[in-house]
């Protein structure tokens, strides 16, 4: 292998970038549901399916609760 070479990350490269998630949670906590936020970043260029906007609201909200523990 050469060395100048980076490796990449594994597992799949993320549907919706880093920059685009604080957007996708303030739509969902304004009252939109998977499938209207999914739309919404739709129109801004970021196509991503129902689930993925549910997995990673989930995701957020599991590392809230975390968060709440101590």
């Amino acid at each position: 292998m050469n060395a100048d070479m980076t490796e990449r990350e594994p597992g799949c490269p993320r549907a919706i970038p880093e920059g685009v998630i604080p957007d996708l949670l303030r739509l969902y906590h304004e009252g939109l549901g998977y499938w209207a936020v999914a739309r919404e970043l739709g129109k801004q260029g970021v196509y991503a399916d129902w689930s993925t906007v549910r997995g990673i609201i989930k995701s957020r909200r599991s590392m809230d609760d975390t968060k709440n523990d101590f």
